[in-house]
């Protein structure tokens, strides 16, 4: 297997967070007693420290600072906050928002802070999505990718379960293999791309072949959610990679 890679980003500041979405990449940097945060580069807003997480949403981009979400437009104005809860592990783009998912494992409080899954969006505050999130087993890593529009792992069925924009199910997949340690996945129309600790798996949607692969990857990679080039995103210390497997022999 081979794999095509891109260096889309580099910095001599220490790269706390970023996100890529089509040709555009943001990043969060750690300044000298100060937050950045860069488009493509440049510099768009100086904040306090604290930040640790940052995500595109369609027409602008959040950033997480401990339980407070964030958003901003594309030249760093403020647009909206609100209070999301702790434990936060990943934020998905979705919709004009984000979904937030959480690492709590399963000890919950009261109101949006159950700590299942919360959907944030600016101008309309914080909904639950706990039904969804219950009806597909989604307690704890809820491992989503972006296709048709939306796809998601059910870790107690190992079926791959597509969405449309309303999260409304649509049809379901057996995988054929077990995904209780698939730390990320993507999608393309002809197959999916698992990432395990140290293997990569590429399933073939036509023949339903697996294959596996030793593979070595940043802990801080991800999927991308927004159809791009490249299937996943790794963050190192001073520049981003992106990269997918290649035809395979």
């Amino acid at each position: 297997m081979q794999i095509m890679e891109e260096i889309v980003f580099t910095t001599n500041y220490e790269i706390l967070d970023a996100d890529c979405k089509k040709g555009d990449v943001i990043a969060l940097l750690k300044g000298k007693g100060e937050n950045l945060v860069q488009l493509n580069g440049e510099t768009i807003l100086c904040l306090p420290t604290g930040y640790s997480m940052i995500r595109w949403t369609e027409n602008h981009f959040c950033l997480l600072r401990g339980s407070m979400l964030s958003f901003y437009t594309l030249t760093g104005e403020f647009m909206d906050e609100m209070k999301v809860g702790p434990y936060i592990s990943d934020l998905f783009p979705f919709k004009n928002g984000v979904i937030c998912i959480y690492s709590d494992q399963g000890v919950f409080g009261k109101g949006i802070g159950k700590h299942i899954l919360n959907y944030a969006e600016p101008g309309k505050g914080v909904t639950s999505l706990e039904n969804f999130a219950l009806r597909h087993h989604l307690l704890y890593d809820a491992l989503f990718a972006r296709f048709k529009p939306y796809a998601c792992i059910d870790p107690s069925t190992d079926e791959l379960i597509f969405f449309n924009h309303q999260l409304k199910m649509e049809k379901s997949i057996k995988i054929p293999f077990h995904t209780g340690n698939v730390l990320a996945f993507a999608l393309t129309y002809q197959s999916g791309v698992f990432l395990e600790e140290e293997r990569m798996r590429i399933w073939k949607f036509q023949t339903n072949q697996v294959k596996e692969y030793d593979f070595q990857w940043n802990n801080h990679t991800r999927a991308i959610f927004h159809r791009h080039d490249y299937l996943f995103m790794d963050i190192a210390d001073h520049h981003i990679r992106v990269f997918t497997p290649a035809a395979e022999d």
